[in-house]
């Protein structure tokens, strides 16, 4: 599958579509081809193809994106589709899917933060701030990562069935993970062995508790 073809395909991604609005909506011009990219993203499991519709769950536009970056297009080409919106779905979704209970937009106070995503599992917490730019300097991730610790440390005062968070860094490159100060910087794609095995890094890595 061409990958340019792949990278039109993320603007026709929604909740439910059929074979023509996914063809105008990805500006792809041939019906055959529009219907051969969306057999290949089923066979990806990206999507379920049906005669009548085709329907997509939430996380499978950053799924779709991570898939045209592994097959050769520029990660900005491909985080130009992709809203905040998009991440914290795909942060969530591992989440659940680990028995985490999870919320967006955590907001806090005194001082006023935000955090992206927070999953919570028996007083464990993981927070995870989404980016999705590719080029950054090694400064700018550690400034990123300080301020990250620091909410999850506000954290624990915000929610008193907390006692232990661990700050994260998603983002979409294809590199190995690593860490800023302590806090993990993880790529999309190995978000969710992140999260599977996150309690046997707790010696090396921040957390806050």
């Amino acid at each position: 599958m061409h990958s340019d073809l792949l990278v039109k395909a993320l603007a026709a991604i929604e909740p439910e579509t059929t074979l023509e609005r996914f063809k105008e909506a990805s500006g792809i011009a041939s019906r055959s081809v529009a219907r051969s990219v969306l057999d290949f993203l089923a066979s990806n499991n990206i999507g379920v193809v049906t005669k009548r519709a085709i329907k997509f769950s939430g996380p499978d536009r950053i799924y779709a994106a991570m898939l045209a970056v592994q097959s050769g297009c520029d990660i900005e080409q491909v985080s130009g589709h992709l809203s905040w919106k998009d991440f914290e779905k795909l942060a969530s979704e591992v989440l659940k899917s680990f028995g985490y209970r999870t919320q967006t937009n955590v907001r806090l106070t005194k001082p006023r933060m935000e955090i992206d995503v927070v999953g919570v599992s028996s007083g464990f917490a993981i927070a995870v701030d989404c980016k999705h730019w590719k080029r950054s300097s090694m400064s700018s991730i550690a400034s990123i990562a300080e301020k990250q610790a620091a909410r999850a440390k506000r954290l624990l005062k915000h929610d008193s069935t907390i006692s232990q968070a661990v700050p994260v860094i998603m983002m979409l490159h294809l590199g190995s993970r690593g860490l800023a100060g302590g806090v993990p910087v993880v790529p999309v794609h190995k978000f969710r062995s992140f999260v599977m095995d996150v309690k046997s890094f707790l010696p090396e890595i921040y957390s806050a508790g």
